[in-house]
């Protein structure tokens, strides 16, 4: 049986198709009047390009970020999708970004909201121009990048607008399709991170830069026998049989769906809970969780695993406490209808073969241990305070609510597990500074796991 996921996104695309004409001629309507209005014999503003997403981009994009968590239409998906068309002003020199963002303003000079503005000869183009510009990029640089309306009667379209000097369109489109496109799990990702600066700092040397990079991703297995001398063996080998794992199954979903997410962190979550349950401790522990690992692996190509069915719980769920209950229901609500719940656990399941319940219950003890070894737990136990036991249900409760509400997966991987321990770590110590004084907890609970909540965003 497919998932739900992907009967929902095959309707997304038909509707996709019906409307693309009508978003080819909103295009085209939308450049002419950015060349009419800003291009024309200005000194900084070249040609105004546009792009609209194509029907793998968006099915793509559709898992990559959620959407289809978020909305229960295809209609109010489209509505709601951020970048259907993106639209790119190019200017000659990086200084000429800031100008060109500047004429902009001048010309979107009225609004409504006090959030999107309109140019009077215009009103259907509308442009947010409140967000602070530029805008800082997952690596690091600078870019503007506007978001915009169309609006079309009752309805309205979003779409994207940037405004890029050449050299930054040329890096841009080659970092998008090696890095951006190419999800491939490397052991030395912060290698490609600074070549990829090397390489904007030093333009006149890009062509022998780019080949290089090019050249990374073929050249990861000579570049690993160095990187595990650098690294403690125990978090190497983890890292070693993610990669494994990672490649494994993105080999099945580029044959089965045509294309990869990044599922990389779920890889490291699931291969540090089947080294906990192995009790691995020594280098003989690791060589035989490796062997295990990849005989298992070798199964699953074998028998061809498929990333698009559903997968089946054999059995009701067994609920510990309210902490089990509320992830165990999250997992069950979502395994099915998220992709990237539907991959962790999916991965997990085909490792550990047997009894599906079985290993997910069990996965969740090993998640509320491992937020139990906060080192902030036992300064509650060491002060003596008789209601170090229910601190700790309350706040392992808050954070079970916090997974369930936000349902993001993140919560169980390593980024989510940082934060989780950062939270704990600032507000135990500020609840004993209060217990010191005196107080108690049921008085002052509420205030300080609502301190806890907001610094569990992700």
């Amino acid at each position: 049986m497919d998932l739900e996921i992907f009967e929902y996104i095959d309707s997304v695309l038909e509707l996709y198709r019906k409307k693309k004409d009508v978003y080819k001629l909103i295009a085209e309507e939308v450049k002419e009047f950015f060349e009419g209005e800003l291009l024309a014999g200005s000194d900084y503003a070249l040609s105004m390009v546009y792009r609209i997403k194509s029907e793998k981009s968006m099915r793509e994009k559709l898992i990559r970020n959620g959407y289809t968590d978020k909305y229960d239409t295809p209609e109010e998906l489209l509505a709601r999708f951020q970048d259907i068309i993106g639209f790119r002003i190019e200017c000659k020199f990086i200084d000429d970004e800031e100008v060109v963002y500047e004429l902009l303003k001048n010309l979107f000079n009225q609004t409504e909201d006090g959030e999107y503005y309109y140019c009077a000869s215009m009103p259907k183009v509308r442009l947010k121009l409140d967000d602070e510009q530029p805008q800082k990029q997952k690596n690091g640089f600078d870019i503007y990048k506007i978001d915009g309306l169309y609006l079309l009667g009752k309805e309205s379209l979003h779409f994207e607008l940037q405004i890029k000097a050449l050299v930054n369109t040329f890096w841009g489109e080659i970092e998008h399709k090696i890095v951006y496109k190419n999800n491939a799990y490397l052991l030395a990702d912060g290698l490609v991170t600074d070549l990829m600066v090397s390489i904007k700092k030093s333009l006149n040397m890009i062509d022998g830069q780019l080949f290089v990079l090019y050249n990374r991703f073929q050249r990861t297995e000579e570049r690993e026998a160095s990187e595990f001398e650098k690294e403690g063996t125990a978090r190497q080998v983890e890292r070693f049989l993610a990669k494994l794992v990672c490649d494994t199954f993105a080999e099945l979903m580029q044959q089965q769906i045509g294309f990869t997410i990044d599922f990389k962190a779920s890889c490291e979550a699931v291969v540090r809970y089947i080294m906990e349950i192995n009790k691995v401790a020594d280098m003989e522990d690791y060589g035989r969780v490796l062997l295990k690992t990849v005989d298992a692996l070798d199964q699953i190509k074998e028998q061809q695993v498929r990333v698009d069915e559903q997968i089946e719980l054999e059995r009701k769920l067994y609920y510990e406490d309210i902490f089990s209950a509320n992830i165990l229901e999250t997992v069950e609500q979502l395994i099915n209808s998220s992709y990237k719940w539907h991959m962790l656990f999916l991965i997990l399941f085909s490792l550990e073969k047997g009894d599906n319940v079985e290993d997910l219950e069990s996965f969740i003890r090993f998640y509320r241990k491992a937020i139990l070894s906060n080192r902030s737990f036992a300064l509650l136990d060491q002060g003596g305070y008789g209601k170090a036991r229910r601190i700790r249900f309350d706040i392992l409760n808050a954070i079970s609510e916090m997974v369930r509400e936000k349902g993001k997966v993140e919560y169980l991987c390593e980024q989510g597990m940082a934060v989780i321990h950062r939270s704990i770590n600032y507000v135990i110590p500020l609840v004993l500074a209060e217990l010191e004084e005196g107080r108690e907890w049921e008085e002052i609970s509420t205030a300080y796991l609502n301190i806890l909540r907001r610094r569990l965003e992700l």
